[in-house]
């Protein structure tokens, strides 16, 4: 991508990142993630869960292809580098596949557009993007960063969830709407595979994440309860953030349930909330 003109960025560069190479390596990583990476290229990345035999989430990956080295590269949360290494690493026996670390050898920069000639297409944000793995010290001038408080409002006013915020080791896919975006229902078998294909067959799990819009004169902090008209705890606010004026937040919610306002541990504290579809539109 030609860099003479400014494009709004994100570093994410603090990203785990792992490279899969080795003459196994798409049958090998097929099994241990939820979405089909023979659809991941050099030109376009996929996101993916990894799971455990019960189905819950041990990480949200995103996943493109190396072409000059004939290897997958992944990326993740930073909290997950080491434990996400481990995981990935427990089912080689007698497979010709090599899992190195490589987060310190490369910069990870997502431009917020999206061109044709360079960059893997990338919509970690649920827009068009562009995900660009540069080395230590060749990061061309010409790049505008988005800063943290402006990412976490785009990230939730797309309804995007984060780790640590929305998902965590307890986290099913299903409930942070992952069955949209990271699950292939159709691949072959994976880890966790049964219990999340079983999930699937019966729609059933009992909490679902939300987009939630907030009274602004009391804005709720991420832990605030949702309550609903009689005032019974019926969910949990995740991440609060602004878009326009207007407070926006995320939060899981008890399934067939609706929440009217969120109050403080204390009950101290309450904000009236509307439930919104995410991504948030005007309407």
């Amino acid at each position: 991508m030609s860099q003479e003109q400014s494009m709004q960025s994100i570093d994410l560069s603090k990203r785990a990142k792992f490279r899969v190479s080795g003459n196994d390596r798409v049958r090998y990583l097929n099994g241990q993630v939820s979405n089909d990476v023979n659809r991941a290229s050099g030109i376009e990345s996929i996101s993916a869960c990894v799971t455990t035999s019960k189905g819950r989430l041990e990480g949200l990956i995103w996943i493109s292809v190396d072409e000059e080295s004939q290897s997958f590269l992944i990326d993740s949360d930073p909290e997950l580098r080491n434990p996400l290494f481990q995981r990935l690493s427990k089912y080689i026996i007698a497979d010709d596949v090599e899992i190195i670390d490589v987060t310190d050898d490369y910069l990870l920069i997502h431009d917020l557009e999206q061109t044709e000639n360079d960059g893997i297409k990338s919509n970690r944000y649920s827009i068009d993007g562009t995900d660009r793995w540069v080395r230590p010290g060749e990061l061309s001038a010409g790049s505008d960063w988005v800063s943290g408080k402006v990412l976490e409002s785009l990230r939730i006013s797309q309804g995007v969830p984060k780790w640590g915020n929305e998902l965590d080791h307890k986290t099913l896919p299903q409930e942070a709407l992952l069955d949209r975006t990271s699950i292939d229902f159709h691949k072959g078998c994976y880890v966790g595979q049964e219990i999340i294909s079983r999930l699937e067959s019966v729609g059933q799990v009992k909490r679902i994440l939300v987009g939630l819009s907030f009274d602004p004169k009391t804005v709720p902090s991420p832990g605030w309860s949702l309550c609903d008209e009689a005032n019974n705890e019926v969910g949990t606010v995740t991440s609060v953030g602004s878009e326009k004026g207007t407070a926006l937040g995320l939060g899981y919610i008890k399934r067939d349930h609706c929440a009217v306002h969120a109050n403080n541990a204390e009950k101290t504290l309450q904000s009236s909330v509307k439930i919104r579809n995410t991504p948030f539109t005007d309407s």
